[in-house]
């Protein structure tokens, strides 16, 4: 990890005595799932490389402390207890702090770009560590697209009404979060591109039969809307799903454009 951590300098050509401000990739994982874990293990992995720079693997039990108190005394300088106590839960932000804590010392690296799950703990902890919002909190496609999915199959479950044939059903969910990541991926460094192709797919997929909303969509023969393609061909487009009601429209827009396009 030592040797990754200097591949990700010379990448960047930087000198021995200075501290070069990276991007990473955080993430926690436990033995077992659920909170009963006794054992967990937290990593960092550059975004440069892909190469892992820093581990953290926490325990709040110890085997050999339970069947034999005597071990322990016999080689203390070299013998690993449980080194963790709190709740399983709590590792993933526990062992995030201690690797950036270590960063600059061990690594002579700032993790300055922090990559992980919306709703990480980790990020509220180390957020500040190297000064006020000294870190920056990034989220891949993919957990933005995951849970657009989540979000409104939580607000179908506690807004009635929503679902319901015609409405706010799990295939039209599906078929939203995927047109949403679509869009982010095709638009790559073009913000504006991005934000009009969400939009664009939101209202693509709230059409229907008794109400066409193409005209964000592409207007081109070779768009992935096919209204829009048919009509570049000169052909009729019939649309057979039915439209999403106006009420449950209004329902999921504001969540669903707070959660993409902000992130954009």
């Amino acid at each position: 990890m030592i040797r990754a951590a200097e591949e990700v300098r010379r990448l960047k050509v930087v000198p021995s005595n200075k501290i070069y401000s990276c991007g990473v990739s955080v993430d926690g994982t436990w033995q077992r799932r659920g909170y009963s874990s006794l054992n967990g293990c937290t990593t960092i992995i550059s975004i440069d490389t892909g190469k892992v720079l820093d581990a953290e693997i926490m325990s709040h039990y110890c085997r050999t402390c339970k069947t034999n108190d005597n071990e322990r005394y016999k080689n203390k300088e070299n013998y690993e207890c449980s080194n963790y106590v709190g709740s399983s839960g709590n590792m993933e932000p526990v062992g995030v702090y201690r690797m950036f804590e270590r960063s600059k010392r061990l690594r002579k690296l700032q993790y300055s770009q922090y990559y992980g799950d919306g709703d990480s703990k980790g990020f509220e902890e180390v957020k500040n560590i190297y000064g006020n919002n000294s870190v920056e909190k990034l989220e891949c496609f993919g957990h933005v697209q995951k849970r657009v999915g989540s979000r409104l199959r939580k607000l179908k479950k506690n807004e009635k009404g929503l679902g319901g044939k015609g409405k706010l059903t799990d295939k039209f969910i599906d078929k939203l979060q995927n047109y949403c990541g679509i869009a982010i991926r095709s638009n790559v460094g073009n913000l504006v591109e991005m934000q009009s192709a969400v939009i664009a797919a939101f209202f693509h997929c709230c059409s229907g039969k008794n109400k066409e909303m193409h005209r964000q969509c592409p207007t081109r023969p070779n768009s992935w809307c096919k209204f829009q393609k048919a009509k570049c061909a000169g052909i009729k487009f019939v649309d057979k799903s039915p439209a999403l009601p106006n009420s449950v429209v209004n329902s999921i827009k504001k969540l669903t454009w707070n959660l993409v396009i902000r992130k954009c």
